[in-house]
């Protein structure tokens, strides 16, 4: 397991030099530059995309309506086959993505098609791959230097993190991936208002209630806002997001306390719970 802690009296680490993958973690890095974006006037949240029935906050939120990849059987066999990942026009054919589960903002279902909208979106507005994006106008104001996009097999597999191939193209989205360290930078600096002004990050935290189980997850309130995962409760009060690849998991929460924490945990596991408690136990110990 490899983690890092930040508080405003102590900081512990374990492995802090190893860059793992973000996975889903990497919405929260897309959500923040749609939000610097629209602060910038490229796009307001609630305008439809061009040509498109859903508003920016409605992808952001998991509400357009979207279905995803990760529904599709095909997809998992191709994955643990260690095929090549299927070209971008390919898989919206096969999901047949212009037709809906439901009517924008009348219903909830995790979609990464969606971040990938919004990436594509990222691009044109600054004219650079999103890698470059990232980089620029999130990273290397926070001198954060061994972030950065993984975007061939090659430089996967370079991680070491798994013991077969994986071609990173299969997150459409977009996959980060740094040291647990940089993570806890980023999201410590995002939830402290250093990166986006304070209108905007009420947006990102206003949530959007999930009234379903999640299991031996540890959240027992869970919501979304933009680009994060949610706990709202008096005795848990936390901000992040969780994700998931071939063999790992990774995890980055700011739990808003007596002393406000930023935990990152990284595990070879297909659990993502071992990854959330690990962050909640951790947490724990500052409160």
């Amino acid at each position: 397991m490899i983690y890092c802690l930040h508080s405003p009296t102590n900081s512990v680490s374990s492995e802090q030099d190893k860059v793992v993958p973000w996975w889903s973690f990497t919405k929260t890095a897309i959500a923040t530059l749609i939000l610097k974006l629209t602060e910038q006037g490229y796009f307001k949240l609630d305008a439809q995309l061009t040509g498109k029935p859903f508003t920016y906050r409605q992808l952001l939120q998991h509400t357009s309506g979207l279905t995803d990849y990760g529904m599709q059987r095909d997809y998992h066999q191709a994955v643990q086959n260690s095929e090549d990942a299927w070209s971008t026009e390919d898989m919206l054919a096969r999901i047949q993505v212009d037709s809906l589960l439901f009517s924008p903002g009348q219903g909830w279902r995790y979609s990464n098609v969606g971040y990938l909208l919004l990436k594509q979106e990222i691009e044109r507005c600054f004219e650079v791959p999103f890698g470059l994006a990232v980089q620029k106008h999130l990273f290397t104001p926070l001198e954060i230097t061994s972030t950065r996009a993984i975007e061939s097999r090659f430089e996967f597999d370079q991680l070491k993190v798994a013991d077969t191939s994986y071609d990173p193209k299969w997150c459409y989205h977009g996959l980060l991936a740094g040291k647990t360290q940089d993570a806890v930078t980023f999201l410590h600096a995002l939830m402290s208002g250093h990166i986006i002004s304070k209108p905007s990050l009420r947006e990102m935290m206003t949530p959007y209630n999930l009234n379903f189980d999640v299991g031996d997850r540890p959240w027992q309130n869970p919501a979304v806002g933009l680009g994060v995962m949610l706990n709202n409760s008096e005795t848990m009060n936390t901000m992040g997001h969780t994700g998931q690849g071939p063999q790992s998991c990774f995890a980055a929460y700011y739990f808003n306390q007596k002393e406000p924490v930023t935990v990152a945990v990284f595990e070879q596991t297909g659990l993502q719970a071992i990854v959330e408690h690990k962050a909640v136990e951790l947490a724990k110990t500052y409160t």
